[in-house]
């Protein structure tokens, strides 16, 4: 069930069973097809199309991963990283951009760090996605 910030008002608990996920991206098609995939290994899904909408949603609901597109309108990737860094550093983020490595780079200057979590580019392939949300998930990568 793909959930959004009115729902997820309703439900504000930490998360109990299986892990819950968010995924932020502004492409229908490719945040459906993230969703259906992580659905697939029952994971818990939440969707937001832009950052602002993550937002609202990380306020109001424990996650236990974010999935993160940096192009997104309203508020971009970078400035949701920005806000995680300084509110919620402990919420682990994988990164899933098309974006030009040189905007990338561009944009690591408005992160506290200057790093950004693992990046997997698009087209993303959905066994090196899963193998990197078990590892997250599990401690194992920064």
């Amino acid at each position: 069930m793909i959930r959004d910030a009115s729902q997820a008002a309703a439900d504000p608990g930490p998360t109990v069973g299986a892990p819950r996920l968010l995924v932020v991206d502004d492409s229908d098609l490719e945040r459906s097809a993230l969703g259906l995939l992580l659905r697939k290994y029952e994971y818990e899904v939440d969707e937001a199309a832009d950052g602002q909408a993550a937002l609202l949603l990380i306020k109001k609901r424990a996650y236990d991963l974010l999935l993160l597109d940096l192009h997104l309108p309203v508020i971009d990737g970078f400035d949701v990283l920005a806000y995680l860094a300084k509110h919620m550093p402990d919420l682990p983020v994988i990164i899933l951009s098309g974006m030009p490595p040189d905007e990338i780079g561009d944009g690591l200057h408005r992160l506290p760090s200057g790093e950004l979590p693992p990046l997997l580019t698009k087209p993303v392939d959905p066994q090196q996605l899963m193998q990197i949300v078990d590892l997250k998930l599990a401690g194992e990568l920064p």
